[in-house]
């Protein structure tokens, strides 16, 4: 939960998304790799193969494990709950390494519910019962999680309450990411709309002039990109409105004001303020309009439209099709540009002879990374039933030290700019493109 990642970017943009991502690298078993079958499918983030597993098993604590981890990442969190409760007993003594992964998708299904208490609880057996799945960097980040969960055991959960729709106005910020403005205690100011942003998040300034109180106890959290670790503390704000939507006990981790200063020099840009996923998915459904607006409106009837859209723990995950392949990213309205991680490199590598070799240099929270990747001329993602051409894509061969190396990359503003909107819909787990905007005229 407090990690903090930089979204990779295309290979010019020296741009900063706070990504807070849980450290558990999907159950790395030191003494038994699990390396066949549906503990592949967990590990590859397979969500098509894994559901056709478990309908092939009989019922068994086995069965009800990975049914426990289907159900936490296609949104079923009281199911999954159930379910992973049901087979940790058993699981525990047979299997280390599905323990572990039970633990932390159990962690984070309390996360999800609020029951921070719990949260703690289920990160602490991890740590007490299950260290040697986790190397180093993965046991540190997961102390992390446990220490900000420990800050919140006693803290009230997160409601909403719905007296119409939510339709606000957002503009774009100096750095092209999407800001949108709220009066919150009584301060107006640009909140940045991070889906990226596992939690919300604002400066140590910022808190101060909205009055927050920080709770007692200060955490940690890890620059994925940068590996440093960077102090934080942890608030409440007790009203957030948006529109027709009042939510509550709203978390937020208060960090330095530099860590939220993007850029070098005097070309830097201050954040002050993220929303991300736990005010997202309270509001279910969620659409970004091209022309600057954000909406979200109750619906009864659920739609299907769309590609699949599962969560990798706090971070949305998107089901897009490349040469035929179903592939899962996340998506990230904190990055401008979409990036492909090494396993979209040790995948397509092969079948390729136009990618070029080109710099990347990416500041994050802490500090900034430059490495050698490859630049792709096009690419042609399907999303549902929208066909996307990204042009001049980065492809990162090596591990960028956060969990969404296990995805193929990372989706950015540049696979929605062609269309008048984007929504997420948390209730149905679907993500759609909206119409095609019109290419402009030419003269």
């Amino acid at each position: 939960m407090p990690k903090i990642c930089t979204a990779l970017r295309n290979a010019l943009l020296l741009l900063a998304s706070l990504c807070i991502l849980t450290s558990l690298g999907e159950g790395q078993d030191r003494s038994a790799s699990l390396e066949n079958g549906p503990d592949a499918e967990v590990s590859e983030f397979n969500i098509r193969a894994l559901e056709l597993s478990v309908q092939a098993m009989t019922a068994s604590p086995e069965r009800d494990y990975f049914s426990g981890v289907l159900a936490n990442r296609t949104g079923q969190i009281d199911e999954s709950i159930r379910l992973l409760n049901s087979a940790l007993p058993a699981v525990r003594t047979t299997s280390p390494a599905r323990a572990a992964i039970a633990l932390q998708a159990l962690a984070d299904d309390y996360n999800k519910r609020f029951q921070y208490g719990k949260a703690e609880q289920a990160y602490e057996d991890l740590l007490a019962n299950f260290p040697n799945q986790l190397k180093a960097d993965q046991l540190q980040g997961t102390k992390d999680d446990a220490g900000v969960a420990r800050i919140l055991r006693s803290a009230p959960v997160q409601t909403i309450v719905r007296n119409g729709p939510t339709r606000l106005k957002t503009k774009r910020n100096p750095l092209g990411l999407i800001n949108v403005s709220l009066t919150v205690n009584g301060v107006k100011e640009a909140w940045l709309l991070d889906t990226g942003a596992n939690l919300s998040v604002v400066t140590k300034s910022f808190a101060k002039r909205l009055g927050l109180t920080l709770l007692p106890g200060t955490g940690q959290a890890l620059a994925g990109l940068t590996g440093i670790e960077n102090p934080l503390r942890v608030a409440l704000i007790p009203t957030l409105q948006m529109g027709g939507a009042t939510l509550h006990n709203v978390v937020v981790m208060v960090l330095d004001d530099s860590n939220l200063r993007v850029g070098p020099g005097k070309d830097s840009y201050q954040i002050q303020g993220i929303l991300g996923y736990p005010v997202f998915e309270a509001l279910g459904t969620i659409t970004f309009l091209h022309d600057g607006g954000f909406e979200s409106v109750e619906t009864t009837q659920p739609n299907k439209d769309g590609a699949r859209m599962y969560m990798k723990l706090l971070t949305p995950v998107i089901e897009g099709s490349v040469e035929g392949e179903q592939l899962p990213f996340s998506f990230d309205t904190g990055a401008q540009g979409t990036n492909l991680l090494v396993r979209y490199y040790n995948r397509f590598h092969n079948e390729s002879s136009t990618w070029t070799k080109a710099e990347n240099k990416s500041f994050g929270a802490g500090g900034g990374v430059q490495r050698t990747i490859y630049v792709q001329p096009r690419v042609r993602l399907g999303i549902g039933n929208k066909t996307v051409t990204l042009k001049n894509i980065p492809i990162f061969t090596s591990a960028s030290g956060s969990d969404i190396d296990e995805l193929y990359g990372n989706l950015g503003q540049d696979v929605v700019a062609g269309f008048d909107s984007f929504t997420f819909d948390f209730a149905a787990m679907k993500f759609r493109l909206g119409e095609p905007l019109s290419p402009p005229k030419t003269h």
